[in-house]
């Protein structure tokens, strides 16, 4: 039988006194009985951000590296994605007053989305979001502290690229040559580059690409103008050098101009007659090659002996956020998701992108759930570190990189001498110069 609890005189009393004074308004607190009530925040409303890109980027990519990591931090943010292509271009959609809320570009583009007034500071959103810069690599921050003229940053990368030597083992291994080391000078790959290259059964082999004169002088980081006078400056013995460079890798025998740029690499990935070739980020193309019969792997980036351990300049992704967007805050969450660690480690072990993020226990994971990059020297591209790019970037850097190059195949026919060379090609830059200011 259960027992009725007693209450005692003196409790029901005292109990009389306070019900008495609540019902009164005379105490100053809420009910003895009653715990403040607390306000439950209304889910955030669904958005939908708009993310165009001037190249295609694979939807398996866009999964990876975009939607899984936002789907884990911000459900409610959506994604519509916009590739380039023929009248779809940035320009048209300034010019229609339709930006999309994020822009993704590549160094070698962003002064000119800058120029287009495309691309919000981000230092607000950096600030209200508790953002901390220092998790990125210092050379790629800097790269986009370089764009900011009055300590704007414009930019936030969410990839890196990179330099690597690869190679072709077959051609070494029919021409019983060793393979290249980690670690070598230009000169030393050019003097392998003269093992290999040789006609074999009819077949022109070429024993190492010459890519163009821009990326051989990379790691110099050179400005394409002087800051004061707004003149081309590539009258310099850091130019020249990168010249000479050129020459040498256009001295080894079977090295003509009959392949260069997009045909150089499909001689290189499909056609199997070019032993080396040094380049940026090739990972994404090697899936193809080795089903076409490419068996490669890659060694560090030739380096100059006073520029060890450096590449080139500092080049990645890019994520812009428009002025005009009105979803700033979650076009900047988005930015956030992609670059936290536990999504960046998840991309670099299947080798979707190269972090850029300066934590080493990321990095060294690189590649490890790859297939395609199972047993390759993957480790190679973090060995030697990219400097940052150079301090005075300009719009008409595209007009002097493409003087230059074009100067560099003027190199295959020894027609002038270096010096005639870049001086001409200096006259060249400041010609076109003014002639697109004055349009």
């Amino acid at each position: 039988m259960k027992r009725k609890p007693i209450i005692w005189p003196a409790a029901l009393a005292m109990l009389a006194i306070v019900t008495a004074a609540c019902g009164q308004g005379g105490g100053s607190g809420s009910p003895v009985d009653e715990k403040p009530s607390v306000k439950e925040e209304a889910p955030p409303q669904p958005v939908t951000l708009k993310l165009y890109a001037g190249w295609k980027i694979t939807d398996e990519d866009y999964e990876q590296i975009f939607f899984k990591p936002l789907r884990a931090k911000y459900p409610h943010i959506k994604v519509e994605t916009i590739t380039a292509s023929g009248d779809i271009n940035i320009r048209n959609m300034v010019a229609a007053g339709d930006v999309p809320d994020l822009l993704i570009t590549g160094v070698e583009g962003m002064q000119s989305l800058l120029d287009l007034g495309v691309a919000l500071d981000l230092r607000e959103q950096i600030k209200l979001q508790n953002f901390d810069l220092n998790r990125l690599d210092p050379s790629i921050l800097q790269t986009v502290k370089s764009f900011g003229k009055n300590g704007e940053i414009v930019a936030l990368p969410y990839g890196m690229n990179y330099n690597a030597l690869y190679y072709n083992k077959t051609l070494f291994d029919r021409f019983g040559v060793a393979y290249p080391k980690d670690g070598m000078t230009w000169d030393e790959v050019i003097e392998l580059g003269r093992k290999v290259s040789r006609t074999d059964a009819g077949v022109q082999y070429r024993g190492l690409a010459s890519s163009n004169i821009v990326r051989v002088a990379s790691p110099f980081s050179l400005n394409r103008f002087d800051p004061v006078t707004g003149k081309a400056s590539i009258n310099t013995e850091a130019w020249k050098r990168a010249f000479q460079t050129y020459q040498a890798i256009l001295s080894i025998p079977g090295n003509t101009t009959a392949k260069k740029n997009s045909d150089e690499l499909n001689a290189f990935l499909y056609e199997k007659t070019i032993s080396m070739y040094p380049f940026i980020g090739l990972f994404h193309r090697m899936a193809e090659a080795a089903k076409g019969g490419l068996d490669w792997d890659l060694a560090t980036y030739p380096q100059y002996p006073d520029k060890k351990g450096l590449y080139g300049e500092a080049d990645g992704y890019f994520l812009l956020i428009s002025p005009t967007s009105k979803h700033q805050k979650e076009a900047f969450q988005l930015i956030g998701a992609v670059l936290d660690e536990s999504a960046q480690l998840d991309s670099a072990k299947k080798g979707a992108s190269v972090p850029p993020l300066s934590k080493k226990e990321i990095t060294d994971q690189f590649g490890i759930d790859s297939e395609v990059l199972k047993g390759k020297n993957v480790q190679a591209i973090f060995k030697h570190r990219p400097v940052p790019y150079h301090n005075n970037p300009t719009k008409y850097d595209a007009i002097a990189d493409s003087a230059l190059n074009a100067a560099g195949v003027q190199l295959f026919t020894n027609a002038k001498d270096i010096n005639t060379l870049i001086r001409e090609t200096e006259e060249s830059i400041n010609a076109k110069v003014a002639a697109e200011a004055g349009k």
